[in-house]
């Protein structure tokens, strides 16, 4: 029951698609990711069939990063297997991979990924730094994926412009130096 979609926790619906199975690999990237399930096996089964169907179908899963949050001792030692540090491991979850993983999960299955091939096409443009399609439509948040996709670029870029900038506010010093140099000899020349 852990692994099942919302959609499959009410026996009155027979319309089940492939949405479901993308919820599978959301609670599967989601224990890869966390080191738990989203949901505890044990907990449903104790709950009952009703409640278990609620859950499911009504109650949000934590985000991965605010669930290593809480759980300070079982993220470490999952950080461990993963060869990565607690807090490395938290900061790699903290926005794309949490918004991936929060799609997949989605308990409206029309909001999440279509196909397994949307939910893998998303995971590799988080490993290319491109925008995904589970995150946000900001232009902040496009912009903040280009520059980290092209950081040489724009950092060579950013160096030759701050150049560029100094060396006209140092012409710019210059000429008006110049140009009071030459005005106070004027002055003093009129005056003799």
């Amino acid at each position: 029951p852990e692994y099942m979609a919302p959609e499959q926790a009410d026996l009155s619906n027979l319309d089940i698609d492939t949405r479901a199975d993308v919820y599978s690999l959301g609670v599967m990237l989601y224990q890869l990711l966390v080191g738990e399930l989203p949901f505890s096996g044990e907990q449903l089964r104790a709950a009952g069939w009703a409640e278990m169907q609620r859950v499911l179908r009504e109650v949000e899963p934590q985000r991965p990063s605010t669930r290593l949050s809480t759980q300070a001792d079982q993220s470490t030692a999952h950080a461990k297997q993963l060869r990565i540090s607690a807090s490395a491991l938290r900061r790699a979850l903290k926005g794309d991979l949490d918004w991936v993983v929060v799609k997949a999960l989605e308990k409206d299955r029309n909001r999440r990924y279509d196909s397994a091939n949307a939910l893998a096409a998303d995971l590799q443009r988080f490993l290319d730094h491109e925008p995904l399609q589970a995150g946000p439509p900001s232009a902040v948040y496009r912009l903040q994926k280009l520059l980290r996709r092209h950081r040489l670029a724009f950092t060579t870029g950013s160096v030759v412009a701050a150049a560029l900038l100094l060396s006209g506010v140092g012409i710019a010093v210059a000429l008006a130096d110049s140009e009071r140099t030459r005005s106070a000899m004027q002055s003093a020349l009129t005056k003799f």
